[in-house]
């Protein structure tokens, strides 16, 4: 097993339990990542104490060193893909890469995703589990309210790191991290518990459309396009969903509902002898011979 520590709370009670529970076998089975972005100045002293933390453990600790930069959505985005491609990147075949991600992560990612006007796929949150590399990507603490990671590293007297940026209110997340979910939480204490089974039900949902999705496609899709005639027999919804899942499959960004549902009817509808497109950030639509042909598409940049 390969655990994600920043240092961070968090990641510092996920790494003293998984110790814990290995007890004997830790050494051998047990090691560290830590990624440093560099957008702290700080982050170069996070990386010793890190180091510091896990040989005091006996566990072995690989650090890296990245520079971000900001793109699409932004710095935090940014710095979330790049950690989880050196993570990728640091694990071994067959290994268990272990995240600190708990319940008030996830009740913040479902109010981020809702308010940016999300899905069925989006209200699945954060997964408790999915591949990753050669191994397997785990999140163990889903279900654990932070306030009980914090009371367990105060009971073992154990020291942490403590990033700046989770105070920034200026940033979405920590702005409902800090102003927002206490609020709830005084309102409504189960709140966390409820946007975890909320983000379950929406997981299995996914998973239904998912099914449906290859019974639609059944005979019409191929893995980049899919047969227009076959497309009208359905219904405007599982037309849709269907569209959904070529363009994840292929790694591609689906637009709005309202954009998606309207480059359908363009594309289907359109006079025989025309040529019709749709495009958006990343994707681009355009039929041909009967088909709808998906593929990327990078917009051009202003000269």
């Amino acid at each position: 097993m390969l655990v994600a520590f920043s240092g961070g709370a968090d990641s510092t009670a996920l790494l003293l339990a998984t110790h814990e529970l290995l007890e004997a076998s830790a050494g051998k089975r047990l090691r560290a990542a830590h990624v440093n972005h560099g957008l702290q100045s700080e982050a170069g002293g996070w990386a010793e104490h890190c180091k510091a933390v896990a040989g005091d453990l006996g566990i072995p600790i690989e650090c890296r060193e990245m520079k971000v930069r900001a793109a699409g959505r932004g710095l935090e985005a940014a710095a979330r893909r790049a950690r989880y491609a050196a993570l990728e990147d640091i694990m071994q075949p067959e290994e268990c890469l272990l995240t600190a991600h708990h319940q008030d992560d996830q009740w913040e990612t479902l109010l981020l995703r809702m308010l940016r006007g999300t899905g069925v796929a989006g209200l699945s949150g954060i997964r408790e589990s999915r591949p990753l590399g050669g191994g397997w990507l785990l999140r163990p603490l889903l279900d654990m309210p932070q306030a009980n990671l914090r009371s367990w590293l105060e009971s073992k007297g154990a020291k942490y790191v403590d990033d700046p940026s989770n105070r920034d209110s200026g940033l979405d997340r920590s702005f409902l991290r800090n102003e927002v979910l206490p609020l709830l939480r005084d309102r409504w204490p189960g709140g966390g518990a409820t946007a975890g089974r909320l983000a379950r039900l929406a997981g299995e949902t996914r998973e239904l459309l998912g099914a449906l999705a290859g019974k639609d496609g059944h005979g019409i899709a191929r893995a980049d396009s899919i047969d227009c005639e076959g497309l009208r027999k359905l219904s405007p919804a599982r037309r849709a969903n269907l569209l959904r899942e070529r363009l994840a499959a292929l790694g591609l960004a689906a637009p709005a509902q309202a954009r998606l549902h309207a480059a359908l009817e363009m594309l289907l509808n359109a006079a025989a002898d025309r040529h019709p497109e749709a495009r958006w950030r990343g994707a681009r639509l355009s039929r041909r011979r009967g088909r709808i042909h998906i593929s990327p598409h990078t917009p051009a940049k202003p000269d």
